[in-house]
């Protein structure tokens, strides 16, 4: 089979494209609680996504084939963790990450050797959604 050129490209990209337009006009129509939910059940399934690829690799059994398949895993889920830092913690722990402060996890554990009601709340996304889950055994600790 030979490969793709720019052409067929195009063509293919351009069937895929009303699709996305429709599924925008959809979540345009998703109330923003609802929005905000689906951004952090989708951080989390990532989150465990990519704490399973981390676990495979350290025991030495990640493939070609799953590296490959999980790189994409590993960029939608950073994006979807800045997105979810910068919109929901921002409002969540009423400030602005600080400087380099990208990801959810590092906004966290700024948080969580602290004794404040921010603390609480990194310590609760610890016990409840992250630290059982990291082959580690803790994420933010």
């Amino acid at each position: 089979m030979d490969a793709l050129d720019f052409s067929q490209m195009a063509q293919l990209l351009g069937l895929f494209l009303p699709m996305g337009r429709e599924a925008l006009a959809w979540l345009g129509a998703v109330p923003w609680g609802v929005r905000i939910l689906l951004l952090l059940w989708l951080l989390w399934v990532f989150y465990l996504a990519v704490m399973n690829l981390q676990r495979v690799h350290k025991a030495g059994n990640l493939g070609r084939v799953a590296l490959v398949l999980g790189i994409p895993v590993l960029v939608v889920g950073f994006v979807l963790d800045v997105l979810a830092n910068l919109v929901i913690f921002t409002v969540l722990l009423l400030e602005w990450p600080r400087r380099g402060e990208w990801t959810v996890t590092a906004r966290l554990k700024r948080h969580h050797g602290a004794t404040t009601w921010r603390a609480r709340v990194a310590q609760w996304f610890e016990t409840e959604l992250l630290g059982s889950f990291d082959p580690k055994g803790t994420h933010i600790n």
